[in-house]
């Protein structure tokens, strides 16, 4: 039930932010002399409504799809590799549960805000639902990428989550850390839909294996 009040909300939010900027462009294009600058910025928020995911971000997963296929003609082009590294928070329904959808966005912003702070500028981060993420790295060994997701990992399990509400903070602890579990692959002949099944093979096997772990299946 919950669940289902929060997507109505997030579905009414975007609906809400999509009519604003719709609303302000054709007011802008209306007059005798549109400014530029104004169209430019209503352009720019446009874009990032359309490719962006709204809570955290980073890409969405239709821009994903897009790069991913991108950068598997340019691998295959250029004989360069191409690694992907899939990431799930563990155990996030129940932190959910417990700590109440405000906090477990936190906990998601948190997630992200790390991940982009130790990717390199020529990778990409998306949403790929909930609370999975999938990196796309270019120009990338299976070496280079583990240790790129051990670095996430520890970082992750070491980073204090921010408090919400301040409610939160009298409850039971536990609010304050999330581990996430991640399987990685590499580009091979099977193409991007092949990594992306080995990709996800191997986070099973790190949950499987205990979480809070990164696994290999290539």
């Amino acid at each position: 039930m919950g669940n289902n009040i929060k997507d109505r909300k997030e579905k009414q939010k975007r609906f809400d932010t999509l009519y604003k900027i719709s609303k302000e462009i054709k007011e802008e294009i209306s007059k005798p002399r549109p400014e530029p600058k104004a169209l430019e910025r209503l352009f720019n928020e446009l874009y990032a409504y359309a490719t962006r995911d709204h809570l955290t971000g980073v890409f969405n997963r239709r821009v994903l799809d897009e790069l991913l296929s991108k950068e598997m003609e340019r691998a295959i082009r250029h004989k360069l590799p191409l690694a992907v590294i899939m990431l799930d928070i563990d155990n996030f329904k129940q932190y959910n549960d417990k700590f109440g959808h405000l906090q477990g966005d936190m906990a998601l912003k948190t997630v992200t805000d790390t991940i982009q702070k130790i990717t390199r500028p020529e990778d990409f981060v998306a949403r790929y639902g909930g609370e999975e993420f999938i990196l796309v790295l270019p120009d990338t060994t299976i070496e280079k990428a583990k240790g790129i997701a051990e670095r996430i990992r520890k970082e992750i399990s070491e980073t204090r989550i921010r408090p919400a509400t301040k409610s939160i903070e009298k409850t039971e602890r536990g609010y304050e850390k999330v581990t996430v579990s991640i399987g990685i692959a590499q580009l091979k002949k099977d193409g991007v839909q092949g990594m992306l099944e080995r990709a996800d093979e191997a986070l099973y096997k790190a949950k499987e294996r205990g979480k809070n772990q990164v696994c290999i299946i290539d």
